[in-house]
């Protein structure tokens, strides 16, 4: 679920590291139902998610930053993703496979070396969260399928999807590929959903996924942990023009422990070394959803994945922000109607996998990744099928978004997923392309 700007994806890196909440405290901009200045023009009309979020803090008082991101993803009525189809260059944002069908053919020849070395198991599972229109797994089943060692063992299909508008388009499209196929194509709504299995190998991908998972902000005072959390704005006036902001809503700092700032900071001994004033981002869901994935490929006959997802390997702390229309918006602007993302702590999903029987390889850059398992040739095969030239430019300008340092190919990162075996069985402990670069020996000319 990619939320790169399709309008400024050279300023994605400033976007991703600096603050996007200015502060921990409430913001004044401007209301969401203001006077009619002219009768004759319709009067705005207030978000009505806001009014439920307002009201629900009325009478609980402030919540955290993780159920606000509920409230605005997968409320049953007004939620984001309950919206229908919001990807692409009509949508809000724009996802790898939706730019280039070379993203999933690669993530398709890695699944097949990974099924080549553990011996060619003869019945294969595919497992993706958020699959968004279905193009990933679509173009991944289309690969796989020009090799019939792999295309028959492939025996079901589970995606995890909690749109029903989404599972539809996802049916649409898959169905048609898998036409004649003995393949099972199930939906589930969480991954402990997903069966367990001793004779199944399992492949597994999570595209644009962890970055929409709930966060909780949380910063390191002398007094120790406090959380951000999300409040009524006291300025805020409906049907009054002020500079309050849009929603009636604002971030506060907790003035004492709450049971999340209790809990969470203390999941990662990385916190912990953290200096006062600083600020972490956790999402405890990605790590529990992470840990149930090694838990899938750790055991029966193993497995192997992908996370692929902006972020680092590393914490964050201000990363919090809204899309709309390809463009990053207030997180408060429009509850409901534009998408929110946080970064992904890669070292925090790693970290989920201890005692799983599972490992993680790498993480390495989205452009290491795809390089490195053929893009070139594959552009080149692409550009000298094409008859058209400017299809060939599409084609090119694509492939070369997909590898941009300076966009795609530096901010994303790819994170692979192992059964253990595989690992200690590895060469150098090290699966290609997770592959640690070399020092290379100083050589010093002698007389």
């Amino acid at each position: 679920m990619s939320r790169l700007s399709l309008t400024a994806l050279p300023h994605l890196r400033s976007v991703s590291r600096n603050r996007i909440i200015p502060s921990i405290a409430c913001r004044y901009q401007s209301t969401s139902t203001i006077p009619n200045p002219n009768p004759t023009l319709p009067a705005l009309k207030e978000n009505e998610l806001a009014k439920i979020i307002r009201d629900t803090i009325k009478s609980t008082g402030p919540i955290p930053i993780s159920r606000y991101m509920q409230f605005c993803l997968s409320h049953p009525t007004h939620g984001y993703y309950q919206k229908g189809d919001v990807f692409g260059e009509k949508g809000d944002f724009v996802t790898s496979p939706e730019i280039s069908q070379i993203f999933g053919e690669l993530v398709a020849i890695w699944f097949l070396t990974r099924w080549m070395e553990a011996d060619s198991p003869t019945r294969v599972r595919i497992v993706e969260l958020g699959p968004g229109r279905g193009t990933l797994m679509d173009d991944v089943l289309r690969t796989l399928f020009n090799f019939p060692g792999i295309s028959a063992s492939i025996r079901s299909i589970h995606l995890v999807e909690n749109s029903e508008a989404l599972r539809t388009i996802q049916g649409d499209k898959l169905s048609k590929r898998l036409e004649g196929k003995e393949v099972e194509l199930g939906w589930y709504t969480g991954i402990n959903e997903i069966p367990e299995t001793t004779d199944t190998y399992t492949l597994f991908i999570a595209h644009e996924f962890f970055d929409a998972m709930p966060i909780n902000t949380f910063e390191k005072t002398d007094m120790g942990w406090r959380e951000a959390q999300v409040d009524n704005d006291p300025a805020y006036i409906p049907n009054l023009s002020t500079q309050s902001s849009k929603s009636g809503l604002c971030l506060s700092l907790s003035s004492a422990p709450t049971p999340l700032s209790t809990v969470l900071p203390a999941t990662s001994p990385r916190f912990s070394k953290l200096s006062t004033g600083s600020r972490i981002e956790v999402a405890q869901d990605s790590f529990k959803i992470m840990r149930r994935v090694g838990e899938i490929i750790g055991k029966g006959l193993g497995g192997s994945g992908v996370v692929v997802d902006y972020g680092g390997d590393r914490s964050y702390g201000q990363s919090f922000r809204a899309f709309k229309n390809h463009k990053i918006v207030d997180v408060f602007d429009d509850p409901g109607n534009a998408d929110l993302t946080a970064n992904v702590d890669f070292a925090y999903l790693r970290e989920s996998l201890a005692g799983t029987g599972s490992s993680s390889l790498g993480p390495i850059s989205q452009s290491s990744f795809l390089l490195s398992l053929g893009l070139q040739p594959r552009l080149r095969k692409l550009l000298d099928s094409a008859t058209d030239e400017g299809r060939k430019e599409d084609i090119r300008k694509a492939a070369q978004r997909l590898i941009d340092p300076l966009g795609m190919g530096g901010q994303y990162q790819v994170m692979g997923v192992t059964d253990d075996r595989a690992l200690k069985g590895a060469e150098g402990g090290e699966i290609y392309p997770f592959i640690a670069p070399k020092k290379q020996e100083s050589k010093v000319l002698r007389p």
